[in-house]
């Protein structure tokens, strides 16, 4: 039985350039009590040498995979399946965390009570300068919904946090992965909107957890690549995945549940997808996204590459 209280997952693709810093920030933990597992999603550039000098110091527990290149979104659940810790993190391979930030979130995670009622704690990502991404949460933090953070409470930015690996693990067995498989660029959202959707909390403290890095040059980075064409399979299914999870609680908010339709329609035509079958893979709004239909086409139209 493993005693370790935390898995770090780092899915990784040819980011030998950048994996000596989440090394660095790894080491300074003031938490110690963790498993470092590297998804190495098919890397051609000097990963695997990298990661051998890593375990040769000895300083931490540290786990290897690599298997064929499967983009982020699987190789994040195939590291998830292989975790048997309380918890865990997906870290990505080009950031950086305050040293105490695993303390923080395991003492958060480990005060949340009924916790096959929740998935997740969140905190807040900053800036190298210091400066917060996005928003903080209302308040002191409240537990609830990824969808009332974003549109109730209108807290943007990239959140970075811990899962509860039991819940986490429960639902995605119930979760079919395998039409996404070799389809590239997959959104996150497209799993969470599911548990969000079907009552699973989140804890959100206002507690910095997580130093965002933006490569600007790194032309590996889905950051800068994830607007690109070969990239319109996944973001249709991130909008279809938010109006097919929310359905009807979608009506709080109409301008979300607008934005969503028209981004479907106009992703789906770039998919070469017909109103016909654009219709069908709508649980909700069919009427609606009827009315929108020559909105998105005329959006389509005008941005088309």
């Amino acid at each position: 039985m493993n005693e370790a209280k935390i898995t770090i997952i780092t899915p990784t693709y040819n980011r030998a350039h950048t994996l000596p810093r989440v090394y660095e920030s790894l080491k300074n933990q003031t938490f110690k009590d963790f498993i470092w597992l590297i998804m190495d999603d098919g890397s051609t550039d000097a990963t695997k040498v990298l990661v051998d000098q890593f375990q040769a110091e000895n300083l931490m527990q540290i786990e290897y995979n690599s298997h064929q290149n499967q983009h982020k979104f699987i190789t994040v659940f195939k590291g998830v399946e292989k975790v048997d810790t309380p918890y865990f993190m997906v870290v990505d391979s080009d950031d950086s965390y305050p040293a105490n930030a695993l303390e923080l979130l395991y003492k958060e995670v480990s005060a949340v009570k009924n916790q096959d009622q929740y998935i997740s704690v969140m905190g807040l990502s900053q800036y190298p300068n210091g400066e917060i991404v996005g928003h903080p949460y209302p308040g002191s933090g409240f537990d609830g919904s990824i969808l009332e953070m974003r549109y109730r409470y209108k807290v943007r930015g990239d959140k970075f946090g811990i899962f509860i690996t039991k819940t986490y693990q429960k639902l995605l067995k119930e979760f079919d992965y395998s039409p996404y498989l070799g389809k590239g660029y997959i959104p996150q959202s497209v799993f969470f909107n599911t548990y969000d959707a079907a009552g699973y909390k989140t804890r959100f403290v206002n507690k910095v957890v997580r130093t965002y890095h933006f490569d600007q040059d790194d032309a590996s980075s889905v950051s800068n690549t994830r607007w690109t064409g070969k990239n319109t399979f996944g973001l249709m299914e991130g909008y279809l995945s938010f109006v097919n999870s929310y359905r009807r609680r979608l009506l709080r908010y109409p301008k979300a549940l607008v934005r969503n339709l028209v981004g479907y329609q106009v992703y789906a035509m770039g998919n070469g997808i017909g109103f016909s079958d654009m219709q069908k893979k709508l649980k909700a709004f069919k009427g609606l996204a009827l009315v929108l239909y020559p909105l998105s086409y005329f959006y389509y139209r005008k941005n088309k590459p």
